[in-house]
């Protein structure tokens, strides 16, 4: 049996009762869109008032995602909605500090982290091209730019970045993010020569949101690789990346240890008093660098 065709004119009313309600919707969210920017005015007033110097919030900005992965996705392509809203973070980010700017690992060859960076932190917000992760952290100390983003530590890397972090006693400058923040499927972001992943690095501590991961470094004396990864597993800690350089050249030298771990590590965890008391006196110095909320997969629910 044939189908008969519905008259053209049919057609053109039914797409234009869908492209009015298109346009009605359209409006809707634009008039939504100038609320929300009221009250990031709002809230940079009073952030301005109480003399608060971080504007960055990553932890709220996981959790905001995370609660838009929860709630259904309907006929949305997949990664749409962290893509709107790192947008609508983002901008509001430079809404409440103008000043606002990044760095980005750029080497002069080989892969790069412009791509994620730009994906993260929107079309906006200024980004400055680093030749290393060493100049990206120099910039920071500087204030020149107020974060970084730097390609996540390698065991066996001939300059890693992590020990210049160690050397901060201060600790003013840890890891706070990750990127990208959802992950998607090959193809299915801007990335290009790009690196699959990096960390967001500044003066910001990065807070609990409940699914965390976090790093830890140290500086010791006649600590044995082997025995660093027990001492870590005794003092409660699960290890997913480890990482080591000598701080000198011979086999008697000091060493910096680098450790990702499941979880969140604050700076008074008490779990670090326990590495202090096995290590005793071969413990020179030890400093959490911070973390990151854990990232989202393209279709997992928070």
């Amino acid at each position: 049996m044939t189908m008969k065709k519905a008259p053209v004119e049919n057609i053109d009313h039914l797409m234009a009762e869908v492209r009015a309600q298109i346009d009605q919707i359209d409006a809707a969210m634009h008039e939504l869109l100038l609320r929300r920017a009221e009250m990031i005015v709002q809230a940079r007033d009073i952030k301005t008032k109480s003399k608060q110097k971080t504007f960055i919030r990553p932890g709220r900005e996981a959790q905001i995602l995370r609660a838009h992965a929860a709630r259904p996705q309907g006929h949305l392509p997949a990664g749409m909605v962290s893509r709107v809203w790192r947008e609508i973070i983002s901008d509001s980010l430079l809404s409440e500090n103008p000043t606002f700017k990044v760095g980005v690992f750029v080497p002069d060859k080989g892969e790069d982290l412009w791509d994620v960076a730009r994906d993260h932190f929107g079309s906006h917000t200024p980004l400055v091209p680093m030749k290393s992760a060493a100049a990206a952290i120099k910039a920071l100390q500087d204030k020149k730019i107020s974060a970084a983003i730097v390609p996540p530590p390698v065991d066996g890397e001939k300059e890693p970045w992590w020990p210049v972090l160690l050397a901060d006693k201060k600790n003013e400058i840890t890891v706070f993010h990750s990127v990208p923040f959802e992950v998607l499927k090959p193809g299915r972001s801007n990335a290009r020569n790009s690196l699959p992943t990096g960390l967001v690095i500044g003066p910001v501590y990065p807070e609990l949101t409940g699914d965390d991961r976090s790093m830890l470094a140290l500086h010791c004396e006649h600590v044995p690789e082997a025995e660093m990864k027990r001492l870590f597993s005794k003092a409660g800690y699960k290890v997913r990346v480890f990482a080591s350089k000598s701080l000198g050249r011979s086999s008697a030298s000091p060493t910096a240890y680098y450790a990702e771990v499941e979880g969140y590590v604050g700076r008074n965890d008490t779990r670090l008093g326990r590495i202090k008391a096995m290590m005793g006196s071969r413990l020179k110095h030890l400093s959490p660098l911070g973390g990151y909320p854990v990232p989202l997969k393209s279709g997992r629910k928070a």
